[in-house]
């Protein structure tokens, strides 16, 4: 197992053969979180909030066009559960 020094500010360097297994680059964000006294890291994709929300509304529409019978409540409920299915993996 290998060590890491805390540096000034909190800061470590996590050794290469990690970033480099798990495709982490320099600029890469990773949400990081405590369990039983351990630290948890893991990668984590940002999207701009409006370009988001311009493509899901791009998405709506396409499925509305091909899906004019089904209620659009109910076509909105399951866009919503396809995004946070996406949003788990």
């Amino acid at each position: 197992m290998p060590y890491v020094r805390v540096l000034r500010g909190g800061k470590i360097t996590m050794p290469k053969r990690f970033r480099t297994a798990l495709e982490i680059k320099e600029g890469d964000v990773l949400e990081m979180k405590m369990e039983n006294h351990k630290i948890i890291l893991k990668p984590k994709a940002l999207a701009d909030k409006e370009q988001a929300w311009q493509r899901l509304k791009r998405i709506m529409d396409k499925v509305g066009r091909r899906h004019r019978k089904i209620p659009e409540g109910e076509v909105e409920k399951d866009v919503l559960e396809a995004v946070k299915a996406v949003r788990s993996r």
